[in-house]
Order: C-alpha cells, then sequence, then structure tokens
C-alpha cells in the first residue's frame, strides 16, 4: 500500500511540473458562515480561475502564494484576497441577494458535471425547484408546463397522482418511448406507470411512480436537450433527460421550515353539459317521426304504447317524474386538498443534515377518488477526512390511491353521466338503489352511483430510494467518485366488483389482487481530471463506468364467488378464476468518456463517447454506440466587448447520435417457452414469446444551434436555437404467418424527423435599489416543431381515426371531412375527396384523408414575478396550437337518432334540422339512424389551441421586526391558484365546454376524469 501510494505521490509530482497545477487551495463562506457554492476564484490580471464546490472548497492551478485572488460568488459581489497555504476566505459582509433572475445559473448536467450557465456548450434550461414547490399537484413533472421551451407537459387525466405525458422537442417514437428519463443527484430512477410491465406506458394513465416524490425536497430541476447535453446517458437520452438536483445539508445551526397548505379545486373545463329530459323528449320524438314518417303525436304515441312497453326506451318525461342529475351523483362539485411538509437542515465542518417529512392529500372529480402521499428524506455529506467525502441520501414514501376506469368501461362514472337517460332513476322510491334487472340497467349500463359506494380500485405503492456516493481525491485535481443507488418498489393494486350489481354481478362478485416488484440499482464509477495547461487552456476529463440492473416480478390473481359481504380478502372467494405470474431480470453496462475544453473562456470544445451493452438483445446487437461534439464561442469574452452592455454574446453547434429507452425490458434475442398449459393434467409447452434476434434501439441523431445573448448588467436575456433531430430504425409491428402462434413480430423500419426553433426571452422590466422597491421580472418561452415520417418500409399504418403515413407527422388525423347539413333535406354531407369541392350525402363515397395533427406544433409559456415591500404576485401561463383534438365518443353522445332511444348524449342535440331551423348544426335525428351521420369525421375534430394560467400566486412576507418579537426567522403567507383560467380558441370547444388538453398519442378524449383548477392557502414558516 505504502509502495503505491509513493507511486501515486511521485506521479501527482511529475504531473505538477508539467501542468502546474493544485498550487492553491482553499474555503469560501459567506458572510454567514454557509459555503458558497459555485464562487469563482480568479488569479487577478489573468483568465486563470476555477469554482467552488458545493462545500465552498476549490483548487486552483497555475497559481503561488502571494497571488492577488478575485472571489467573485453567485451574487456578482466580488472581493480580493492574498493567496496562501490552505486559504480560508469569508465575505466581510453581508449582502442583501438580488433578483434571482440576473444571478448566473450554475447548470448541473450529470456524472459530476456542473457547470457556469455561460461556460455549457449544450443546450440546456434550469427551473428552480421554489418556483414549484408548493404546487397544488401530486408529482412535479405536470407543475414544469409552461416553464421551459421545448418541453410539452400534457395532462390528459386529472386522477390526483395520475400520469403526464412529458415531450421534449416533439415526439421521438412511433410505439415506443417518448418521455425523458428522470435523473436525481446523478443517478436515474423509475417513472411512469409501472403496473402494466411496461416503462412509461400511457395506456391507464391512472398511476405514476414520480408522485411519490416530495417537490419541496427538490433544489432544481435541468432539461438537457441536444446530443451535447445528453450524450453522457447513451442510449435512454433519445427523449431527453430531466435531471434533478435535491436540497443539501448546510454548515451551522439546525433551521426549520414548515409548510402547510389547504384549499379546494373542481373542473378546470366544466365538460359538455348531459341531455335533460325536455330535449331528450323532443329529440327522441323526432327521430321516431322521420323514422316512420309520422306525426308527431304519432310518435309520442308510438314511443308510449310500442317502445317504452318493450323496455326499448324508457316513457317520455311527464313534466312531474323526478329528474336524475347523474352528474351530481358521480361528481364531486368540490374537492379538498390539504399539504404538510417539515423540514430541517445544518451541521458542522465535518457533517452536514438534510430532512425532510411530507404528507399530501388530494382528491379527485370523481366521488371515491384520491391520492395521499406520506414521504421522509434524510440526506448527509461527512468529510471524513481532507480527501475523503461520503454522502447518502434516503428517500422513502407511501401513497395511496383511490381510482376509477377510464374509456368505455360501463362502470366508469364518467360514461354514465352522458349514457344514463335522464329519466332513469338512480334510487326506487323507498330510496334504494334503482340496480334494473340481471345486474344492469335497462340499456346494459350500470347505475355508477351504487359502483362508486361499492367497488373499489386501490393502488399502494410503497418506494425507497437511496443514494450513496463517496468521492476520494487521489491527488489534486484527481478525484474517483463512486455511486451505488437501490431503488425498491412495491405496489399492490386491488379491484373488487360487488355480487350485486355491475361487472361482478355475473359471478357473484370478483376480486383481482396484482402484485407488482421493482428492484433495481445503478452502480457508477467515475474519474474526474481537470487541468490547466499554461493560463488559458483548461481541460476537465472524465472516465465512467455503469451498470444498472432492473429485476421485475408480477404476480396477480383474479377470484369469483364472494364469500360474504364486507370481507374483501382474497381468501373470502370461492373460487380461483385465473392466476399469472411473470418477471425479467434487464442488466446493461456502460463505459463512456467525456472532455471539456475551453481557451480563455471564449472558444469551447465538448466531446462524449459512450459505449453501452443491453441484455436484451443478440451479441450481434448488444452494444452500441453513441456520441455527441460540441463547440461554442463566447464572443462577450472578447477585449472589445468587456465593459460594454454585452454580458454575454455566445454561438453555439453540437451533433450526435444517441439511442432511446425501450419500453420492452422483457423482450430477449431468444425465443421464450411456457410450460404451464393443462393438456389431460400433464405439462404442456408452447412458445411464450418471439425471439427478437435483429431488434436493437431506435437511434437518434441530433444537430444543434443557436446563441445565447444577455446585456445591461444582465437584466435582459435573449436565446435561440435550431435543432433537427431525426430518428432511425423505428419500432414497427410486422405482420407474419398465423402458423406461428403470434400475428406480429416488432421490427426495426423506418425514419422520422422532429425539426424546428426554441426562444427564450426575459428581463427585467423594473429594478428597484432595495429589495422593498418594485421590481418586475418578466420571461417567456417559444417553440416551433415540425414532425414527418420520413421513411415507412412496411407501409402506411391506419389505427381508428390516426395514420402514419410517409410525408405526414405521426398519427395524423385521417379520416372523412364533413361538409355540413344540407339546408334544404337535412342530411349530413361530406367532400367527396376529403379536402374540398364536390359533397355526397353518402358517407362510403367519400374518402378519407389528413386532416391535421395530433401533436402541437406551436408551444409557448409566458411567466412574470412583481414585488412591492413584503408583497409579491407571480403567475405562469402556458398554450399550445396548430394542432386538432377529437371528442372521440361524439358517435355515441351525438348520434343522430341511433342511439338517442338508449343512450342520453349531449345536451346540444337539441339543435337538429328542421324545416323550420334550416341553419341547425345537427341532422335531422332518425332513429337507429344508418346514414353514419354521426360517424367518425371533422364534424367531431377541432382545432386544439388554448391558453390556460397554470399558476397564480399572491404572497405576503413579514418584515425581520416582525419576525424578531415571534422568534422566527421567515413567515410568508400566500394564495395560489392552479389552471384558474383556460381560453380555448375554437368557438365549438368553448361551446361545447371540452377539455383542450388531450392524450396526444391520438384516438382522442376517452372520458378521463377532468383535471382540477385549485385555490390553496398556504403559509411558510422558519425558525
Amino acid at each position: 500500500m505504502r509502495k503505491e501510494l509513493k507511486i501515486l505521490s511521485v506521479l501527482g509530482l511529475c504531473l505538477s511540473g508539467q501542468f502546474a497545477f493544485g498550487q492553491i487551495k482553499g474555503n469560501v463562506q459567506e458572510a454567514d458562515g454557509e459555503p458558497a457554492i459555485g464562487a469563482k476564484v480568479e488569479i487577478k490580471g489573468t483568465n486563470t480561475f476555477t469554482r467552488t464546490d458545493e462545500e465552498g472548497n476549490f483548487e486552483l492551478s497555475a497559481g503561488k502564494v502571494g497571488d492577488v485572488l478575485v472571489i467573485t460568488n453567485l451574487e456578482e459581489d466580488s472581493e480580493e484576497v492574498m493567496a496562501k497555504d490552505d486559504l480560508i476566505f469569508k465575505f466581510s459582509k453581508k449582502i442583501e441577494k438580488k433578483d434571482e433572475k440576473e444571478i448566473d445559473e450554475v447548470v448541473v448536467l450529470g456524472f459530476g458535471r456542473i457547470r457556469d450557465a455561460k461556460d455549457v456548450v449544450g443546450t440546456a434550461s434550469v427551473v428552480k425547484g421554489s418556483d414549484i414547490s408548493n404546487a397544488p399537484i401530486a408529482s412535479f413533472d405536470k407543475a414544469l408546463a409552461g416553464r421551459v421551451s421545448g418541453l410539452s407537459v400534457n395532462s390528459s387525466t386529472g386522477q390526483p397522482g395520475g400520469l403526464a405525458q412529458v415531450r421534449l422537442r416533439g415526439i421521438t417514437s412511433v410505439n415506443g418511448n417518448n418521455n425523458p428519463i428522470y435523473i436525481i443527484d446523478g443517478v436515474r430512477i423509475s417513472s411512469g406507470n409501472l403496473t402494466n410491465n411496461r416503462n412509461n406506458s400511457e395506456t391507464d394513465p391512472s398511476t405514476n411512480v414520480l408522485a411519490t416524490i416530495n417537490p419541496n425536497d427538490i433544489e432544481s430541476y435541468t432539461v438537457l436537450k441536444d446530443a451535447a447535453a445528453t450524450s453522457l446517458y447513451g442510449a435512454d437520452a433519445g427523449a431527453g433527460v430531466i435531471v434533478i438536483t435535491t436540497k443539501k445539508g448546510k454548515n451551522g445551526k439546525a433551521k426549520f421550515t414548515v409548510d402547510l397548505e389547504r384549499g379546494f379545486g373542481k373542473k378546470a373545463v366544466k365538460g359538455p353539459k348531459s341531455i335533460t329530459p325536455g330535449t331528450w323528449n323532443r329529440v327522441l320524438t323526432e327521430a321516431v317521426k322521420n323514422k316512420k314518417n309520422i306525426t308527431e303525436q304519432e310518435a309520442i304515441d308510438y314511443i308510449t304504447n310500442e317502445l317504452a312497453p318493450k323496455e326499448t326506451t324508457l316513457p317520455l318525461w311527464d313534466g312531474k317524474t323526478p329528474v336524475t342529475d347523474w352528474t351530481k351523483l358521480v361528481e364531486r362539485d368540490y374537492t379538498s386538498q390539504n399539504s404538510l411538509n417539515i423540514g430541517v437542515t445544518g451541521g458542522s465542518e465535518k457533517l452536514k443534515y438534510a430532512s425532510s417529512l411530507n404528507y399530501f392529500s388530494q382528491e379527485g372529480t370523481v366521488r371515491s377518488t384520491d391520492f395521499d402521499r406520506v414521504s421522509g428524506r434524510l440526506a448527509t455529506d461527512y468529510t471524513a477526512t481532507d480527501r475523503l467525502t461520503i454522502r447518502t441520501d434516503i428517500n422513502a414514501a407511501y401513497t395511496k390511491q383511490n381510482s376509477v376506469l377510464n374509456g368505455g368501461y360501463f362502470s366508469n362514472p364518467l360514461l354514465t353521466k352522458y349514457f344514463m337517460l335522464p329519466t332513469d332513476q338512480a334510487k326506487n322510491p323507498d330510496g334504494s338503489y334503482n340496480l334494473g334487472k340481471r345486474g344492469r340497467m335497462f340499456n346494459g349500463m350500470f347505475n355508477a352511483a351504487y359502483l362508486l359506494e361499492n367497488n373499489y380500485i386501490t393502488t399502494k405503492t410503497a418506494r425507497v430510494f437511496a443514494n450513496v456516493q463517496g468521492q476520494y481525491k487521489i491527488i489534486n485535481n484527481l478525484k474517483y467518485i463512486i455511486n451505488f443507488a437501490p431503488e425498491y418498489i412495491n405496489i399492490e393494486r386491488d379491484k373488487y366488483d360487488n355480487p350485486i350489481h355491475g361487472d361482478g354481478a355475473n359471478t357473484n362478485g370478483r376480486m383481482i389482487n396484482e402484485r407488482v416488484r421493482y428492484f433495481n440499482w445503478n452502480v457508477q464509477n467515475i474519474l474526474n481530471y481537470f487541468f490547466t495547461v499554461g493560463e488559458n487552456h483548461h481541460f476537465d476529463a472524465r472516465i465512467i463506468q455503469e451498470a444498472y440492473k432492473k429485476d421485475y416480478k408480477y404476480l396477480s390473481t383474479s377470484n369469483t364467488t364472494l364469500g360474504r359481504l364486507g370481507l374483501y380478502s382474497t381468501d373470502n372467494f370461492v373460487k380461483n378464476e385465473e392466476t399469472n405470474g411473470n418477471g425479467y431480470m434487464a442488466t446493461r453496462n456502460a463505459y463512456a468518456a467525456n472532455i471539456s475544453y475551453d481557451y480563455s473562456r471564449k472558444y469551447f470544445l465538448d466531446g462524449t463517447v459512450r459505449r453501452e451493452a443491453l441484455n436484451n438483445f443478440s451479441s450481434e446487437n448488444k452494444w452500441g454506440t453513441f456520441w455527441s461534439v460540441g463547440a461554442a464561442y463566447d464572443i462577450s469574452n472578447e477585449r472589445f466587448l468587456i465593459g460594454s452592455s454585452v454580458n454575454l454574446l455566445k454561438i453555439k453547434a453540437s451533433y450526435g447520435e444517441l439511442g432511446n429507452q425501450l419500453l420492452y425490458d422483457d423482450l430477449n434475442s431468444f425465443a421464450q417457452y411456457g410450460y404451464n398449459l393443462n393438456y389431460n393434467d400433464a405439462a404442456g409447452g408452447y412458445i411464450y414469446q418471439l425471439g427478437y434476434k435483429d431488434f436493437t434501439w431506435e437511434k437518434i441523431r441530433q444537430f444543434d444551434a443557436g446563441f445565447e445573448t444577455e446585456f445591461f448588467n444582465h437584466r435582459l436575456n435573449f436565446s435561440a436555437s435550431y435543432f433537427h433531430k431525426k430518428t432511425k430504425d423505428l419500432i414497427f409491428p410486422k405482420g407474419i404467418s398465423l402458423t406461428t402462434g403470434f400475428s406480429t413480430v416488432l421490427v426495426n423500419a423506418g425514419d422520422m424527423v422532429n425539426k424546428g426553433i426554441e426562444l427564450d426571452l426575459g428581463g427585467t422590466v423594473i429594478k428597484s435599489d432595495t429589495p422593498e422597491g418594485f421590481n418586475w421580472y418578466v420571461s417567456g418561452n417559444f417553440t416551433y416543431v415540425k414532425n414527418e415520417v420520413t421513411s415507412l418500409p412496411l407501409g402506411e399504418s391506419i389505427t381508428g381515426v390516426n395514420i402514419v403515413r410517409k410525408g405526414e407527422a405521426v398519427k395524423s388525423w385521417y379520416m372523412r371531412k364533413w361538409a355540413g347539413v344540407n339546408p334544404t333535406t337535412g342530411e349530413g354531407q361530406w367532400y367527396v375527396n376529403g379536402k374540398g369541392g364536390e359533397v355526397t350525402t353518402e358517407y362510403n363515397k367519400a374518402e378519407r384523408a389528413v386532416q391535421g395533427t395530433t401533436l402541437p406544433k406551436y408551444m409557448a409559456g409566458v411567466s412574470t414575478d412583481l414585488s412591492y415591500k413584503r408583497i409579491s404576485l407571480s403567475a405562469t401561463f402556458s398554450g399550445n396550437f396548430g394542432h386538432k383534438i377529437y371528442d372521440g365518443w361524439r358517435n355515441y353522445t351525438t348520434s343522430d337518432g341511433q342511439y338517442i332511444h338508449i343512450y342520453g348524449g349531449y345536451e346540444e342535440q337539441g339543435d337538429f334540422w328542421t324545416p323550420d331551423n334550416p341553419n341547425a348544426s345537427n341532422p335531422k335525428p332518425i332513429l337507429t339512424n344508418d346514414s353514419k351521420s354521426n360517424y367518425s369525421s371533422t364534424r367531431f375534430l377541432y382545432d386544439g389551441d388554448f391558453i390556460r394560467l397554470r399558476d397564480l400566486t399572491i404572497g405576503y412576507t413579514f418584515s425581520k421586526s416582525v419576525l424578531d418579537d415571534i422568534g422566527l426567522t421567515n413567515l410568508k403567507i400566500y394564495l395560489r391558484g392552479t389552471n384558474i383560467w383556460t381560453y380555448c380558441f375554437d368557438s365549438k370547444v368553448r361551446h361545447l365546454k371540452l377539455e383542450p388538453e388531450q392524450n396526444v398519442n391520438g384516438g382522442g378524449s376517452n372520458f378521463e376524469q377532468p383535471i382540477l383548477k385549485t385555490f390553496t392557502v398556504g403559509v411558510n414558516v422558519g425558525f
């Protein structure tokens, strides 16, 4: 051991002589003793500098004792000091903090890379955790909407704790992953809905494992966009990377914070009104009249004497029978929500700590739906020696979510409000529930009010995530970092259907129990070397080895015939209907290298290469190479601009190839066999899954070019980027012979391009000389993205009302074009060629054509922060434009008479054609309508453009004199609203009160739980 240390010492001396590094080291502190993180330490009169780490420590090469050092903190306060051995420097006075928007940001890129924003070659955006920490939303991903250019956050469901669709610079894949990966303090975490064996699956948006994370623990979010910023993450970086930095402990006595928030919510958009009994009478009568070609009175008699007695429909409303308000029965008028967060930070020079405890609860619009979370965190930072630092971070969370099914399930309460007839009674005269016959109502529907009281879907998630890091300084400027991060997730999902009414009536009750367990771990070994050649050549190099393992287990059982009401455990069911179980283990190994170089902080180069292997692939395809190169030129550091009003003028470009995270961790290069078939009580074997010998990653080649500017002492900033992102080897299902036992196999075939621009603008409009004066900051972002499929070897693919076709955007709307109602005959019309010109009243004679895209082409966000004395106001708006949204169930809810005798539908059906109303919006209704006027067409396709006020907060912070009297260090009260205003540009969308945020994967609205607008009051206390 001593011999090895001698070798390292000699090596260090040799390197010191060659490159002259490590001559000055020390520690920088703020006036209050806190570490001055990210402070710039520069030798006066030179371009030689370094920055302090998270503990305020620094090592400066090419310097010597006696040099004058200029030390500048992030508040841009500079002081000079004479260099000496083991320097400990403390700023001389405590200076009031400036506007946070004016501070140069430190950008966390992952794998230990921390850069001044001015020195970053790649493209990245930073969101401060304090901007969204107290947002009344279960998962932080939804709160990022409107705050980052290029980032689209779509909340297609209002289920508390539900999934968000996050897209960075467009859609990355057709059938693969489209969500970014998430990195916390350098290591990867799981995301998405993990209950169905598909990473980031959006088929069931009700659960989101990111909702187990407490947003109050987060210091900042860094969204990495281009290849230069993301390539170190290699095979999974194609859809983008979001790096999360958590709060750390600080030197000093314990500081406590308490955040308490309470409030209520309601639907952000009311949604279409269900049909009223008077309108239903009119539409049904007119439909029968037109069907039978009889008078109105004869139609009424026919309904009363023929249809109603045969239970083909219900009797017409007599004006006296109580009307059931199904909306009132299945939805809450107002929801409640509460959150409490307690945090403490403190420590000494040796040991620092940060800890928190959080409780969050939120009700959904649908009765019986809600979400509860309890989480805790403990992070420590221990300086064992002057060479060794050990950091630990342990997070534990438990969530419980009650939800309902989406879509066309008859047990979906949101389906009930439109499919039940308004005269259908929820309860009998004696107050008991009307359950119809044979477990169903007359039209086959269920009484959702009864089901909400007697059925449940409960998902319980326990998640423990830990990160243990060791940093060892081998020699000056050369350090070794090891990260070990295990993650354990256990999910229990129970679905109970009662034996009396609903889906469980035919089986005398049913209980489905699902158990999902993930045990993942991530190990990283990093060697980081920083050195300077001469005075102006700065190098930062790192070599990385990373291993990741995912161990998955799934078990489900379905049991029927309930033994006794009130006892819902699995052992109280008599029959086992089905039992399933499976598991897999996915492993990967990677080696990467990165080097960053700058000359005098003017010219920057960055290069990365990563080799990665995945056990799913065959030996021929197991390894992939991912890489990037980037360059930047900061003109503002040229002599002719130093001291001018130009604080930053940087041009940059990058290019590289990335991979895209697989959705199918259970795929393998070899065929898999199952032996669980019962063949005369003997085991029978079969091919469970085909082998994917030629299957590999989707690959993304991305080019990025742009510039960044700052003016007038950082009061005005503007940046622009052009990006061109091409996805190769797209995953598609290919048809194969059914004799194999399978209908399709996944192959890599096809290319797609996303290209566009991003613009960011921010500025301090009004700046006061004192913090209590009037200050106003405004920022905005704009994104244009054009998506196009450029190669489809397997030919176009049509799924419902969507198409994947070469030359068009992915999953474009594909349907007939509606030409309106014929004012003379009342019949529906379509354009023959699907575009314009000649019309026809025969549905099948009209051609389908592309009618727009599901994907927004334009995205924008605006944020503003105002403060005066101790009053503050902040607001964030966002909007999506250039796409279409589709009301996917309108063939039932506005059926032109086809289903009016069975299902109620929308109130707007009352505007139908008659000779006296020739300009009606709907054709004449015909009972069991066979004209297909209610079939899919642009009649139910609308412009999706909208603007939404995502967040509005008004707060008051008490003065120091008041705080001193009551023994507190901080006290702030505030009122907050989210999603409180929505404006849709299409008048039809406004008229129907449709929710504009829909599933961007196509298919249209699907009776998801409505998105909430919330109003809360909160208090922040510090002591």
